[in-house]
């Protein structure tokens, strides 16, 4: 899952969650040319409890994420919901498609 964070500023941001037991500095975003920023994790499925934190102890909350959740501190942390892949199954083969079809 890639996380995107607009920011202006030219500290150093992250992404602190659940999943990465809301280490500060475990998670660090890179400032893309787009001026936002960017971090790609690796969650299972599942929802997640997230927050953005800014170098200088200041929280940012995602309020455009799949939803917000008051937090213990009195603020709110974003939520995201991550889906199970999608398994398919190998269809039959007496009922695959042929690439023909017959118009009668």
């Amino acid at each position: 899952m890639t996380f995107t964070f607009r920011c202006n500023t030219q500290r150093q941001v992250y992404v602190v969650g659940d999943f990465n037991n809301w280490n500060k500095t475990a998670t660090p975003m890179h400032l893309g040319r787009d001026g936002l920023w960017h971090a790609t994790v690796k969650l299972s499925p599942g929802k997640h409890e997230f927050r953005y934190w800014e170098e200088g102890d200041r929280w940012h909350t995602d309020f455009a994420a799949c939803g917000v959740l008051r937090n213990s501190f009195g603020g709110f942390n974003s939520l995201v919901d991550v889906l199970p892949p999608i398994r398919l199954m190998a269809m039959p083969e007496s009922h695959a498609f042929s690439g023909r079809s017959r118009v009668q």
